[in-house]
């Protein structure tokens, strides 16, 4: 790192003593004492009440919950512990979208959504934005799926929850493991372009049925096919010349542990290095790769100050550094995959960047003659916590105080350049070499790119007692986070919350919450709502018919319903704005015009905005059999959204105002989860097997749509989210074909166009015969892991799945797929790809699969229609982890607890119907990522 441009030497070790500050006061005592068995009357302030909290929550779960802990989340060797989510947690839908590397928002590399809404992320109780958290450090992901479970977030709690639980301080002898790991990543990318000879056969016959001479002689083709010409026609494969097969992945992680009656902690340093997959060249002082460096560091401190208080105080570190080319990554990954074969020669005989007026950016000299962009990403978060035991007034009965901070913030520094290619032409006998583009001199700023600060503050109060059969739990809160993001003024929710549970010889169950919430976002005086849930459950296991029954563990039916909010709103809607616009704007202010501001109108105002709602509706049941070796989870949900904030359709444009968002849509979302897990133990054989699957179907109740004179058009009563277009007849076969044929509105029609659908017979293809496109049924996700071990040897297998899932290419939203899947985009200039080849020629008619070749942009073919519905149904073999630990016998002699030798693997591989891409990472220009990982962990 360049140190005279960022002035943060010493930094990571900072911030390594600054976690490692709150445990140095108690190293002498935790480290080189033994802590001997601990008696249930002596235990930690925390953990009594963690304890009390566990077994409530396990005898008497009525919310709908699902949980994955540490022990599958280390054995997935992905950068963000989401990747290791998918397939393990029913009704959690996850979608990989994309391989970048430098990014730490969850929703760029993840969409990850629970019963069809996007959740928010809770790490250790706090509201956070990131995802790069090491996964030694998570003690469980759980998400958070009804309303009753998710209410006390008041105008948060719609789109429902992933609580991340770091790994807590508990009473331990001193223990410390250390992990180190070598991964290879490579691309899946399944896009093929065509040979140059082939590009040049296929654009000449664009550019005819276009009505264009061509440009490829019949001697330019020879030469691509032959590759005698490799200076002026060339035949380039970019991957190989400028990609790497894989870039390295290398992770090393050491925590530690120890604690007492009195004091308890838990440490861990963690450090994350991903290599580029860039094939650059060794021509600079610095590195032009792309790569990113993390360095993460936790410090969880637990104090019992004593018999009925304690601090917590818990400090997260993280700074993140990645580098990219000048030329940046997004543009070179770009050029690789859509650059013409035959482009331009990257060398020109006298060794300057080839290159022409169409094509001046030489993937060389973006990648090595452009200097290179470095962006550093800072975290640092505090938790404190303070809990009081008030059993001296009431047995049961303590209070808790939690104050949170978090800052991030992100830099970047540009030393970026430009540089020249040259076009070469040897016309007149003599080489003339025309520079083309502009030469900079390198760039030398840095800047902020963004920052982000989170304050939380959280009073609690809550009261457990078991007496005589009978279980009660209260808790009464009031919390407030305000958020500050860049200059915007804070985002601030408050929230005044209560939950009652309540149980009987762990038979009947009861359960009600209610929450206050409100957000500053909203008119004052309208800024607080009500939000309430409750819930009933019965374990007929334990009732006398079923006592006798001792293969029947828990046979537990249960309901919840409530009502959650979602405060969608913008900033500060409710004001009317206007904004400076010089002379030139619609308003003034002054005295005279010559003198005057001139200002013009913003979007209107919604003065009337508020938070969107949802009323829930979730029945469970709950099966364990067989000494509790058998679960099985089944539950159906019906979530009705309302006031949803959306644009009306029918507004006009006639004011010459951008009209606001309003609270008028519908929409409801039903489905049907299932998990069933078993495991077993005989002798030294142990193993376990876990599958669930999710059916999930949405519906638009009542949108502002406007009038629609046709049933088929209508937006209303179909899946939210629903694509229109047109429905495909075939192709176009013939001139008699056309003329026999409805006309097409605005274009002529030529043999090898496709064919639609005239849906409301009028004689003629135009807006008021589209209709919606794709599977309307609900769409399954699944999930199974499988594992075993035996004799020091483990294994364990994950696969996930997706099925009625479609897109439609050229529906407006997938850019990258539409690229991909078109002829020679980006006004001709774009590369060819293999589902080209067979086209709709005159000689291929009757086993063509894509329509005549045209250049660019044909406004017929390339219309959203149904012959562009892609299933992206897949199914996927995500993970696989085996390991040997070596024999206790062997590892006492050199007095280490266990060393563990393993292997894992991510992303291992997909079985679907796409062609071109990954059904994932359709959309993304970063082709995913498969690792194949090996690493060693020793625990002492």
């Amino acid at each position: 790192m360049d140190k005279t441009i960022l002035p943060e030497y010493g930094l990571k070790r900072e911030m390594v003593r600054l976690c490692l500050l709150p445990i140095l006061f108690l190293m002498p005592e935790l480290v080189f004492s033994q802590t001997g068995p601990v008696k249930k009357d002596s235990l930690p302030v925390t953990e009594t009440i963690s304890l009390l909290n566990k077994s409530q929550k396990k005898s008497n779960l009525l919310q709908s919950t699902a949980t994955v802990y540490n022990e599958q989340l280390i054995t997935t060797p992905a950068p963000s512990f989401l990747q290791a989510l998918p397939g393990r947690l029913s009704g959690l839908y996850t979608r990989q979208r994309s391989g970048v590397q430098d990014t730490d928002d969850p929703i760029s590399v993840v969409d990850f959504r629970i019963r069809g809404q996007v959740p928010i992320i809770l790490i250790d109780g706090v509201p956070r934005d990131f995802s790069s958290i090491d996964p030694e450090s998570i003690e469980s992901v759980t998400i958070l799926k009804d309303a009753l479970s998710t209410v006390m977030f008041g105008q948060r709690s719609s789109g429902n929850i992933i609580q991340v639980t770091t790994k807590r301080p508990v009473v331990s002898p001193f223990k410390l493991s250390f992990t180190a790991q070598h991964g290879l990543q490579s691309m899946i990318n399944k896009s093929k372009p065509v040979s140059a000879a082939d590009f040049a056969i296929l654009y000449n016959e664009a550019r005819n049925n276009d009505g264009l001479a061509p440009v490829y002689s019949a001697a330019d083709i020879l030469a691509y096919q032959t590759g005698s010409d490799p200076l002026f026609h060339p035949n380039n494969d970019y991957r190989k010349l400028f990609l790497n097969k894989n870039a390295s992945l290398d992770r090393f992680n050491i925590n530690m542990q120890s604690g007492n009656e009195t004091a308890r902690f838990y440490v861990a340093m963690d450090y994350q290095k991903e290599g580029g997959f860039f094939n650059t060249a060794d021509i600079n002082t610095y590195s032009t790769n792309a790569g990113v460096d993390r360095y993460i560091v936790r410090s969880n401190v637990s104090v019992d100050l004593n018999k009925t208080l304690n601090i917590g105080l818990n400090i997260f570190g993280r700074i993140q550094d990645a580098n990219q080319p000048g030329g940046t990554t997004s543009a070179i990954f770009s050029a690789i995959a859509y650059t013409p074969n035959n482009a331009y020669s990257i060398f020109n005989p006298d060794g300057s960047l080839g290159g022409n007026s169409t094509f001046s950016n030489n993937i060389y000299g973006m990648l090595n003659n452009s200097g290179y962009l470095k962006s550093s990403a800072r975290d640092l978060a505090a938790d404190m916590e303070i809990t009081q035991k008030l059993g001296i007034i009431l047995p049961g009965l303590w209070i808790k105080g939690n104050i949170s901070y978090n800052n991030t913030v992100a830099t970047s520094v540009d030393r970026t350049k430009d540089f020249l290619v040259y076009n070469l032409n040897i016309g007149s006998g003599t080489p003339v070499y025309t520079p083309i583009g502009t030469s900079r001199s390198q760039s030398t700023t840095l800047s902020i790119s963004s920052r982000r600060t989170y304050t939380y503050g959280k009073l609690s109060l809550g009261y457990d007692r078991n007496f005589n059969g009978h279980s009660l739990s209260l808790l009464a809160l009031a919390d407030n986070q305000s958020t500050t993001l860049n200059l915007d003024l804070p985002a601030t929710y408050t929230n005044i919350a209560g939950n009652a549970t309540y149980n009987f010889k762990e038979k009947y169950f009861a359960e009600a919450a209610l929450s206050y919430g409100g957000h500053n976002r909203f008119k004052p005086g309208s800024r607080f709502g009500l939000f309430y849930a409750a819930g009933l459950g019965w374990n007929l296991a334990k009732e006398d018919f079923l006592k006798e029954v001792p293969w029947i563990n828990t046979l537990k039916p249960r309901i919840s319903y409530g009502r959650t909010g979602n405060a969608n709103v913008g900033y500060y809607v409710y004001d009317q704005y206007y904004e400076y616009g010089g002379t030139s704007a619609a308003y003034y202010f002054g005295s005279t015009p010559a003198v005057a501001r001139y200002y013009r109108e913003m979007a209107l105002a919604n003065p009337n905005a508020t938070w969107e709602k949802a009323n829930k509706l979730n029945i469970g049941l709950d099966v364990e059999m067989f000494d509790s070796r058998l679960k099985i989870t089944s539950e159906y949900f019906n979530d009705r959204y309302s006031d949803l904030m959306q644009d009306r359709g029918k507004s006009i444009q006639l004011i010459g105002q951008t009209f606001p968002a309003e609270n008028v849509g519908k929409n409801r979302y039903t489905g049907v989860e299932n998990n069933i897990s078993w495991n077993g133990k005989s002798a030294s054989f142990g193993y376990f097997v876990s599958g669930n699957i999710s059916m999930l179907q949405s519906k638009v109740l009542y949108q502002d749509e406007v009038y629609r004179q046709y049933g088929y058009q209508k937006r209303t009563g179909l899946p939210v989210g629903q694509v229109f277009g047109y429905l495909a007849d075939g192709f176009f076969q013939s001139q008699a074909d056309i003329n026999s044929s409805p006309a097409v509105d605005g274009y002529t029609p030529v043999p090898g166009d496709i064919r639609y659908k005239d849906l409301n017979g009028d004689g003629m293809i135009n807006q008021f015969d589209e209709t919606a496109l794709g599977t309307q049924r609900a769409m399954i996700y699944y999930g199974l892991t499988a594992g075993f071990n035996v004799k020091g040897f483990d294994l364990s297998i994950s696969i996930q799945g997706v099925a009625n899932r479609d897109i439609v290419i050229g529906s407006g939203n997938n850019l990258v797929a539409n690229a991909l899947a078109f002829d020679f985009q980006n006004s001709g200039n774009a590369q060819a790809f293999e589902q080209h080849l067979n086209r709709w020629t005159p000689a291929n008619a009757a086993n063509a699969t894509y329509p005549r070749l045209s250049i660019g942009t044909n406004t017929n073919n390339q219309r959203a229609s149904s012959f562009w519905v892609q299933s992206m149904a897949y199914l996927r073999l995500q993970n696989i982890d085996m390991g040997y630990t070596l024999p206790a016998s062997l590892t006492s002699r050199i007095r280490v607890n266990s060393i563990r030798i393993f292997a894992n693997a991510f992303n291992v591989y997909s079985f679907d119907k796409l062609n071109y891409s990954d059904p994932e990472g359709y959309n993304s220009i970063f082709p995913l990522r498969r690792t194949f990982n090996i690493g060693l962990n020793v625990k002492l």
